[in-house]
């Protein structure tokens, strides 16, 4: 059984200096992102902290929350002071480094972990991915003594989304990403789950699919 951990530390940016140009040309529609573009967003502090409004997006990749100002970009490297992000009419919490997505408050809570595994055949790149002859070790996507961000990948690099639902269950957090791992987690109404996702034709490719199925589980519980 998995269970999600939750710290309290210290924000930290991490600064690359771009120009401003360079930034807007090289910030649009990249595979690493979660949005097609940095988007205005507002980043809500635990300890009633002062509400900051930031141009956000997500990487995938490196699982980090990327923020854009007018010549620069910054990576938050420990969020787990902020309490929610609100991007793109959606709402993220921290869960150690990442952001996951909220798909349903409350009772058996559902979250999206966004998970892009970085691979490239051949020599090593500085990006985050490294030959498929010398094993999967990741490389973060930071350069530099500053930590300056290079927030495109090179052309040989070879993405393949790897996410994750995580559901609340007993005090504790539970992964699935397939049919079978769902019906593993919630074992006790095995039949009407599995009468629910066949007669609906439920996908766990599609998020609100799956959110319908959360939904359904906890009625009946109910």
């Amino acid at each position: 059984m998995k269970k999600i951990l939750w710290f309290a530390s210290v924000v930290i940016f991490i600064v690359a200096a771009l120009p401003a140009a360079a930034q807007v040309d090289s910030a649009v529609n990249l595979p690493n992102f979660l949005l097609p573009n940095f988007t205005k967003s507002i980043i809500k502090f635990k300890a009633g902290g002062e509400n900051k409004t930031a141009m956000l997006n997500y990487n995938v990749v490196d699982e980090e929350m990327v923020f854009m100002q007018p010549d620069n970009y910054m990576v938050l490297d420990n969020p787990e002071v902020i309490d929610t992000v609100y991007m793109a009419g959606r709402k993220f919490i921290p869960v150690k480094k990442s952001f996951y997505e909220v798909l349903i408050a409350g009772t058996n809570a559902l979250f999206m972990q966004y998970k892009t595994n970085a691979e490239a055949a051949g020599t090593p790149t500085g990006y985050g991915a490294t030959s498929k002859t010398q094993g999967n070790t990741y490389v973060r996507q930071v350069y530099g003594p500053v930590g300056s961000v290079d927030l495109k990948i090179p052309d040989d690099v070879k993405l393949t989304e790897d996410n994750y639902y995580w559901v609340s269950t007993d005090n504790s957090m539970e992964k699935f990403a397939t049919k079978r791992q769902f019906i593993k987690i919630f074992k006790d109404k095995e039949k009407e789950l599995n009468e629910f996702i066949d007669h609906n034709d439920i996908s766990f490719k599609k998020t609100y699919d799956v959110i319908r199925l959360v939904r359904y589980y906890t009625k009946l519980k109910s």
